[in-house]
């Protein structure tokens, strides 16, 4: 049935699109999908959204201020094809079409964030998005720039932390001050850039606090919650951040070279229902290098350098005591050479390196120590032939995975083979091929073919133990393959008229899809797992398909004001494909709709969200009831000179439904926020 209902949505938007009669557009009308918007995040030069083969999204201006959370799932949730995590306010990763984990790269301008976010989902994402500029996501395999950790899309934060742009010699820069909501938000940003056509500075700083979560009801409903729980709070919520960055940029006439420095730590609570509260504390040191040179030379026609390195650490607290801390030593590096035209061939060759060594010391530690590192070469190509534009490449993945020491008293397990010192080498390709039709100029038609292979990590071949943050003792297997797919990707989209907007479907086969596979008591008894739910690294076929949509229709289009109604919605199906069985942790189908209203000072919304009932799941697991979220926001522009404030205030959940996340390890311990109004001041100059 949900087939059926989401379907018929997107057929409906897809009408709309193709009926709409065309007319010029002013720029406020391209400004609320951005499909005028460079899409750095693809690697195939000065590309629009509009002009792209996959699905994509750009999160930037009024839209961003609206959105942008503590997190960055949180700050995404919304954006069609995009769900997330949810491990309560302090940590929520970005899950694209229903693929999250390992599969989704998480990068800060265009660098891995290189951080272990990817292992659990109660480890936050080392990014911060309240310093980006915008949020660009990619929709589907970007396996070709970004490796086989991009199977399911790509998630760029660019925040300009290393100068992208000379400067003019004066400062400038974003005050920003912003307080209340559901957690009781307390938090001030400053960015500020300064310099001349030599010479650019960035400084970033950020403090924030928030109190534990108001939410309607109590916290626990599954079979095990106290009667005496207590109601309108979500106990052990609260956090502490603090991050700050320098960067530093010189230009001359043949280029750029800039480097940046970052520090980001952070404290939040864990709300996993258990008396003994546990708390995350989270570092990371970090050191990024941006460089480029401007002119021809040899057969290229410019050359990038992007460079990041890391150290992290994250330490899980049992109250005061720290009972397992993660260590993580990573870079990433990676050169785009654009060669010279080829007759009509343009494109870009590259080459990017990354090493992690990761290592876990305490309670729980569920990895052995690991080396993982992976070099790779790739190729993307463009040919313009009439109204069509072709998009294609490949790329080669050598990767190893050397386990550390191991211990000798782990239970012994069918499937699980891990040996000291053992080395796993892997060799994965990627190869895509894409169009993008042009019938009319204000509508395009993208098609995009990828096949991509991915290796599997440490954690799915090595793990072997407790993990609280899942309430699950997790199993791997060391004998696991390269995990293939194969997708397809189509997307309309249209830019000027009565209706613009996108709409794009998808389905994706998978070969050895990895995921963890709930155990019987006969293969792992409770005398192993100490009352944790027993789980085991399981390759499988799989199935994915699904579709997105975001159509805005153009109520009033005049050069004073503006009203316009835009209309969501995505769902995801995902299955194995020897039995039908769900797979777990799905998304269900998500319908909204929103009514914004601009002029030259102000910006006003209102919207409501709705998220049907998934009835479709895993063993072990649950079906998540549908709920509907009522937000708005405005925003009010002041300009004073050089100066522009924006006052801003936004209602969150005015409602007050109870809504939990299906995507969630903690749905049913923990629910999304209840009612909240924030309000904040942005001063630039």
């Amino acid at each position: 049935m949900h087939f059926f209902r989401s379907s018929s949505l997107v057929l409906l938007f897809s009408a709309a699109l193709l009926r709409a009669q065309t007319v010029p557009a002013s720029p406020p009308q391209e400004k609320i999908l951005h499909l005028e918007t460079l899409f750095v995040s693809t690697g195939v030069g000065d590309k629009t959204a509009f002009d792209l083969a996959q699905g994509t999204s750009i999160l930037a201006g009024d839209a961003l201020l609206r959105q942008v959370r503590s997190t960055l799932g949180d700050t995404l949730a919304n954006t069609p094809g995009v769900s997330a995590s949810y491990y309560g306010p302090g940590a929520s990763r970005p899950i694209i079409r229903g693929l999250g984990g390992d599969r989704v790269r998480m990068l800060s301008d265009g660098v891995g964030a290189l951080d272990a976010s990817n292992i659990s989902p109660d480890h936050n994402v080392a990014v911060e998005p309240l310093f980006a500029s915008r949020i660009e996501v990619l929709r589907g395999p970007a396996t070709l720039l970004y490796g086989s950790s991009a199977v399911g899309g790509v998630v760029n934060v660019i925040d300009n932390r290393i100068p992208a742009q000379p400067g003019d010699g004066s400062a400038h820069g974003t005050l920003e001050g912003r307080g209340g909501g559901a957690n009781d938000e307390r938090t001030g940003v400053a960015a500020v850039n300064a310099g001349n056509a030599r010479l650019a500075v960035q400084v970033n700083a950020l403090r924030q606090r928030t109190s534990d979560l108001d939410i309607p009801g109590v916290a626990r409903i599954d079979d095990d919650a106290p009667a005496d729980q207590p109601r309108g709070t979500l106990p052990n919520t609260a956090s502490d951040t603090k991050s700050g960055s320098v960067g530093l940029t010189g230009f001359w006439s043949a280029g750029h070279l800039g480097a940046s420095l970052d520090r980001y730590e952070t404290t939040y609570g864990v709300p996993n229902g258990e008396e003994s509260p546990v708390t995350i504390a989270m570092k990371q040191t970090r050191f990024d290098l941006d460089g480029g040179i401007t002119e021809p030379f040899g057969p290229f026609r410019s050359a990038t350098l992007h460079f990041g390195y890391s150290r992290y650490r994250h330490s899980e607290l049992d109250g005061p005591d720290v009972a397992t801390t993660f260590n993580n030593r990573a870079w990433e590096g990676r050169i785009e050479l654009p060669h010279a035209a080829i007759g009509p061939v343009t494109g870009t060759i590259g080459l990017q390196s990354s090493f992690s060594d990761f290592s876990a010391v305490g309670e729980e530690v569920v990895t052995p120590p690991s080396r993982t590192a992976s070099n790779a070469v790739f190729m993307l190509e463009e040919l313009k032939h009439g109204p069509v534009t072709y998009q294609f490449g490949a790329r080669y993945d050598s990767a190893s995975v050397r386990l550390g020491e191991v211990d000798p008293e782990l239970p012994s397990i069918p499937g699980y083979d891990a040996t000291s010192n053992e080395k796993k080498t892997f060799g994965s390709v990627s190869a895509s091929l894409g169009a993008v039709y042009y019938p009319t100029p204000d509508y395009s038609l993208g098609v995009s073919l990828a096949f991509s292979e991915r290796a599997p990590t440490a954690q799915e071949l090595f793990s072997n133990g407790p993990h609280g943050g899942t309430d699950a003792y997790e199993v791997g297997t060391g004998g696991l393959g390269l995990e293939r797919s194969l997708g397809l990707d189509v997307s309309l989209r249209k830019r000027a008229g009565a209706i613009t907007g996108s709409v794009s479907g998808f389905v994706n086969r998978f070969e050895n899809y990895i995921f963890e596979q709930r155990l019987g008591a006969d293969v792992l008894p409770a005398s192993v797992t100490d009352g944790l739910t027993p789980y085991q690294f399981a390759a499988r076929d799989a199935l994915f398909y699904g579709a997105e949509a975001e159509v805005t229709l153009h109520l009033v289009d005049r050069p004073n004001h503006r009203v316009h109604l835009t209309l969501l919605s995505d769902f995801v199906h995902a299955e194995q494909t020897t039995d039908h069985v769900p797979l777990p942790r799905m998304p269900p189908v998500r319908v909204g709709v929103r009514l914004d209203y601009e002029d030259a000072r102000w910006n006003a919304g209102v919207e409501l969200r709705h998220a049907y009932r998934q009835n479709r799941f895993d063993a072990g697991e649950t079906s998540t009831a549908g709920y509907t979220l009522l937000n708005a926001s405005v925003i009010y522009l002041l300009p004073a000179g050089r100066l522009n404030y924006q006052l801003f205030v936004r209602g969150d959940n005015l409602a007050n439904a109870e809504a939990r996340v299906a995507t969630s390890f903690l749905k049913d311990l923990a629910p999304l926020p209840g009612r909240g109004v924030s309000a904040g001041l942005r001063l630039r100059f």
